[in-house]
């Protein structure tokens, strides 16, 4: 295993939501690689914590398309990426970083959130992934709830020595329960949910384009929709062999498209900004789903909850939902 030197943000203080952002690099060695299979992503160096150590998260709105009930749904989508202090152990937020302690360490979070109507009720969807950025990326933790008027489900996934446990709580009849998941001799877990965060390939600054044969766990909003257990599928992530330019709300970019098949048979394919930071441009699967960017920007969000912050949306591509009193 190569040795590298990686950067750890770190912080002096109590930390608060209003404290998400970190600061200081700090040297510390890479972490074991873990099971074998996965998608090769690099751990996360230099380029990575210069970035995301501005005190900022990046957000990203998004024109939603959300195939439902057997019709298309139109929708919004925002995706919240930012780093935070984390128990390895607890999976928790931890209020004082302590970069001495081996069981604190520094994750991106992912904050996936869509909204989309059908007929007279709303869904609201949000699905947040811990990854640890000094072993590649990898999920930590993976959290999934999702609220209809019928009622709410809510799902937690954590990962540990290639495996993946799922705990599930449904209003849904014989759907609550617990569930342990391992790949075929030991293979490493994919979740589908933590490929927002994988295709990215934030440990380097050109876009690696991890691909290949994988041991995927479906997200967790596919297979609630389905009403299905948790139980793994084989899938395979290719790529774009060349980049293309693809027009969306937000402007212009140059993309790399990756592609992988859902549990459901579902093809889908993700356009990922072929420069750095290498956002997530937009989305869609052959069931008609599709995401397009309508913009992005960094920003303190947890400090924008005043009367008269809601313009700060456009700068998402977003207008404020509009409740009336």
């Amino acid at each position: 295993m190569r040795s590298r030197l990686w950067w750890v943000v770190c912080a002096a203080a109590v930390w608060s939501c209003a404290s998400q952002g970190v600061e200081g690099p700090a040297a510390v060695a890479e972490r074991g690689e873990g099971a074998p299979g996965g998608l090769e992503v690099s751990s996360a160096g230099e380029v990575f914590w210069r970035h995301w150590s501005d005190g900022k998260a990046e957000l990203s709105g998004y024109a939603l398309v959300q195939p439902r009930y057997g019709e298309l749904r139109p929708g919004r989508a925002v995706m919240i990426y930012v780093t935070e202090p984390w128990s390895r152990s607890r999976g928790v937020k931890v209020d004082a970083y302590d970069r001495a302690n081996p069981d604190h360490t520094i994750a991106l979070k992912l904050n996936a959130v869509r909204k989309f109507q059908t007929g007279v009720y709303d869904y609201s969807v949000m699905t947040s992934v811990f990854s640890d950025p000094l072993d590649r990326f990898k999920p930590m933790k993976i959290t999934f709830s999702m609220q209809e008027w019928c009622g709410s489900v809510y799902e937690e996934d954590r990962f540990d020595g290639g495996g993946a446990s799922v705990s599930l709580r449904s209003y849904f009849e014989g759907e609550t329960g617990e569930h342990q998941l391992a790949g075929d001799e030991g293979e490493e877990v994919v979740s589908e949910d933590a490929l927002w965060i994988a295709l990215r390939g934030l440990g380097a600054e050109g876009l690696e384009r991890p691909g290949g044969e994988v041991t995927l766990l479906p997200a967790a909003m596919d297979r609630r929709f389905r009403h299905v257990a948790p139980s793994l599928v084989a899938s395979r992530v290719t790529w774009s062999e060349a980049p293309s330019s693809v027009e969306v709300p937000a402007g212009r970019f140059e993309v790399h498209t990756a592609r992988w098949t859902r549990g459901s048979g579902v093809t889908c394919g993700a356009q990922v900004e072929a420069a750095w930071p290498h956002r997530l441009i937009g989305w869609s699967c052959s069931d008609g789903e599709e995401a397009k960017l309508t913009g992005t920007t960094r920003m303190a969000y947890w400090g924008t909850h005043g009367e008269g912050d809601e313009r700060l949306l456009k700068e998402l591509g977003l207008a404020p939902s509009g409740y009336v009193p």
